[in-house]
C-alpha cells in the first residue's frame, strides 16, 4: 500500500493559515489594542503585542515607504495601512508556502513515497543513508535557524528593549568655577513613550533617575512616538523629576511631528524650561538665571530636521571665560556649517536621536544610523569639528520596537575643573 504525500496543495494551505493569522492580528492591533494602549489600558501587555505587530508588518510598511506614503513618524493613513496589510497577506502566503514546501522536501514527502524510498534503499543502501543523513542535517539546521531567529526577536522585543543601563562619564571643563566642580547631571533622551512602551516604563525611568540624586536633569528630545495622545502623560511623569537645581529640555523631531505647541504648554505646566534657541546660566551659587557673568552657560538649539537653529540666540554675547554646554537633539548639528563658521565656544554638546543604531549584528555592526555621517555619531563620546559630542543611546525605540546588543541608556555626567 502506497503512502500518500501531502503534496503541493498542503504547502499552499499552510501559507493561507499564516497569511490569514497575521492579517487578523494586524486588524486586532489597529482597531483594538492600539486605541486601548493610548487610553492607558493594559499598556504593559499591549505594548509587547503592538510591538510584535510592528515587527510582523515590517515588510508591508517597507513597501509603503517605497511608494512614498509612510510618514517618518510612523503615522499610517488608512489606505496605506490597507496596502501594508494586503502586501503582507501576499508576502506571508508566499513565505509560508515556500517554507512548508521546503519542510516537506526535507522530509521526502514531495520527492518520493515511502515505498519507493524503501525499494531504492534495498538497491543502493549507502546512497540512501547518505541522502537521509543530508536531509536530517538540513532539517536540524532549519530548526536551529528558525529557533534562533524567533529567540533573537523575542529577546530584542521583550528583554533588552526595556533593560536600560546607567553609564557614567566625567568631563573636564576649562574655566569651570570651583563652586561648580563635581556638578552631577543626568542626561535623558529619546524616551519615545508610545504604543510600544508603557507609562509604567517612563515612571520607572523617572524613579531610577531620581534615585541618582543629581544636581540637574538635561533632556534632549523625542519624548513620544506615533501619537500626540502620549504627550501629556510623558510630560507629567517627567515633571516628577526631582533634581537639586533644575531640569532643562529641548524638543526633538518626533515632538515636532506630534505637536510642538502642546509640548511647550505641557512643559510650561510642569515647570520645565525649554531651551530651544535660548539659554540660561547656572551661577556659582547653583541657581539657574536668565543672565549672568559667572558660572556655566547651558544653551539649546532647535531640532535640525524640523526647527530653526539660532546659534546667536543660544551662544552669543557670553563672557569668553564662561564654559558652556549645548543641548541638541540631533548630533549632526556638530557638523552644520553655520555652527562651525560661527566661532562660538562650546565645551560639550549633549545629543540623542541615533539610539546607538538599536540593533547590533555580529560582523556587520549597527547597519542603520539616522545620521548623515554614518557610524560617527552612533553613540558615546565623539570629537566633532568644534567640540566633543556625547551621544546618548536613549531609552526608547523607533522604526522597530527592538534592541539587540544596544541597550537603552541613562547617562550620568560629572563635570570637573579641567
Amino acid at each position: 500500500m502506497h503512502h500518500r504525500s501531502p503534496g503541493f496543495f498542503a504547502a499552499l494551505r499552510w501559507g493561507v493559515y499564516l497569511s490569514a493569522g497575521i492579517c487578523a492580528y494586524a486588524v486586532l492591533v489597529q482597531f483594538a489594542l492600539k486605541p486601548m494602549h493610548a487610553r492607558e489600558q493594559g499598556q504593559e501587555v499591549f505594548g509587547f503585542l503592538n510591538g510584535l505587530d510592528r515587527v510582523l508588518q515590517a515588510p508591508g510598511l517597507k513597501a509603503g515607504m517605497y511608494i512614498g506614503e509612510l510618514h517618518p513618524a510612523g503615522h499610517l493613513p488608512f489606505r496605506v495601512w490597507l496596502f501594508a496589510v494586503a502586501f503582507n497577506a501576499l508576502f506571508y502566503f508566499s513565505a509560508g508556502s515556500l517554507l512548508e514546501c521546503f519542510w516537506l522536501w526535507i522530509r521526502g514527502d514531495l520527492a518520493q513515497s515511502r515505498v519507493s524510498r524503501i525499494s531504492r534503499s534495498k538497491s543502493d543502501g549507502n546512497a540512501e543513508v547518505q541522502r537521509l543523513t543530508r536531509r536530517g542535517f538540513l532539517l536540524c539546521g532549519m530548526k536551529l535557524a528558525g529557533g534562533g531567529v524567533l529567540g533573537g526577536i523575542g529577546y530584542s522585543l521583550v528583554v533588552e528593549a526595556r533593560w536600560f543601563e546607567i553609564s557614567r562619564r566625567t568631563f573636564p571643563l576649562p574655566d569651570l568655577h570651583p563652586a561648580l566642580d563635581g556638578l552631577q547631571i543626568v542626561h535623558l533622551t529619546d524616551i519615545h513613550h508610545g504604543p510600544w512602551l508603557s507609562r509604567a516604563y517612563v515612571r520607572d525611568v523617572v524613579e531610577t533617575a531620581n534615585g541618582l540624586k543629581p544636581d540637574m536633569f538635561l533632556l534632549t528630545g523625542d519624548y513620544v512616538h506615533q501619537s500626540p495622545a502620549y504627550i501629556e502623560p510623558v510630560v507629567e511623569e517627567l515633571g516628577k523629576l526631582r533634581p537639586k537645581i533644575g531640569t532643562l529640555a529641548v524638543l526633538g523631531n518626533h515632538d515636532w511631528w506630534e505637536d510642538a505647541a502642546l509640548f511647550r504648554r505641557e512643559f510650561g505646566r510642569v515647570g520645565i524650561p525649554l531651551l530651544d534657541n535660548t539659554r540660561c546660566i547656572l551661577t556659582p551659587e547653583r541657581k539657574l538665571v536668565p543672565k549672568g557673568r559667572e558660572g556655566l552657560a547651558i544653551a539649546g538649539v532647535g531640532d535640525l530636521w524640523e526647527d530653526r537653529l539660532d546659534y546667536q540666540a543660544a551662544l552669543a554675547d557670553l563672557p569668553e571665560h564662561m564654559p558652556r554646554l549645548l543641548l541638541s537633539h540631533n548630533p549632526d548639528v556638530a557638523e552644520e556649517q553655520r555652527f562651525i563658521r560661527g566661532g562660538h565656544r562650546v565645551d560639550l554638546m549633549l545629543s540623542g536621536h541615533t539610539h546607538g543604531g538599536q540593533i547590533f549584528i555580529p560582523f556587520l555592526g549597527t547597519p542603520i544610523i539616522p545620521s548623515y555621517y554614518g557610524q560617527k555619531y552612533a553613540q558615546g563620546l565623539v570629537q566633532g569639528p568644534v567640540c566633543p559630542v556625547y551621544v546618548c543611546r536613549g531609552l526608547g525605540m523607533t522604526v522597530l520596537p527592538l534592541r539587540c546588543g544596544v541597550k537603552p541608556e541613562m547617562a550620568v555626567i560629572e563635570l570637573r575643573r579641567a
